[in-house]
């Protein structure tokens, strides 16, 4: 019975078995403290940064870029404005006398014709000049092919042949289907013009030549 009081020393081993439903004993001095670790506080507040090496926010733009140009109002009046300059233009075409450009025309190739200088192809250029005068008549020729042959036909007038000539070439290019049947009867008279200025410098050189002998 003395020994059944008797406690045990702490730290001996216990002199009985224990039960099956006894408790654990825990041993508190083999606990080992953890160090304290500073706690994260997720809801904690990130300050903003004072010294201005942060990225800059993507809602404020940038103030380096050149203004944005101011759009320009195209009146409305333009349009009309160039209607009624491209009606003027068709006006003042339209007021040409055709006629009387085709006289004009008609008595300077004429001039050339009756001179006798062509020879054997007056009657040919005669007859160019007909289909001419009969497509200018009945409005086969646009206002631009009437105003080049007068430009052509004044060439050659003022002894300008190369002028003509290059006048003819032009309408060759632009308008052979409307002058195709008739412009060689003009050629002709070109030729004819470039050949006698050549003559006409060629005895102008001989004078001066034998003058100076």
């Amino acid at each position: 019975m003395d020994k059944c009081d008797e406690t045990p020393v702490q730290g001996t081993k216990v002199p009985f078995d224990p039960g099956w439903n006894d408790p654990p004993k825990f041993s508190y001095s083999m606990q080992q403290t953890t160090p304290n670790r500073p706690r994260n506080f997720l809801n904690k507040r990130v300050a903003f940064p004072l010294s201005g090496t942060g990225s800059i926010p993507a809602s404020v733009p940038p103030t380096n870029l050149p203004p944005m140009p101011v759009p320009t109002v195209i009146p409305q009046c333009l349009p009309t404005l160039q209607s009624n300059n491209e009606n003027e233009s068709k006006d003042t075409v339209a007021t040409i006398d055709s006629e009387s450009m085709l006289k004009e025309v008609k008595d300077i190739f004429m001039h050339f014709v009756d001179n006798g200088e062509l020879g054997s192809k007056t009657n040919d250029v005669r007859k160019r000049i007909s289909v001419m005068e009969d497509m200018w008549l009945n409005g086969k020729l646009n206002n631009n092919i009437q105003m080049q042959m007068k430009e052509l036909a004044y060439a050659l007038h003022d002894e300008q042949p190369n002028k003509a000539d290059e006048i003819h070439k032009s309408l060759m290019v632009d308008h052979v289907s409307a002058v195709c049947t008739w412009m060689s009867g003009v050629k002709q008279l070109i030729y004819h013009c470039i050949a006698r200025s050549e003559l006409l410098d060629i005895d102008k050189k001989e004078s001066e030549k034998c003058e100076t002998d």
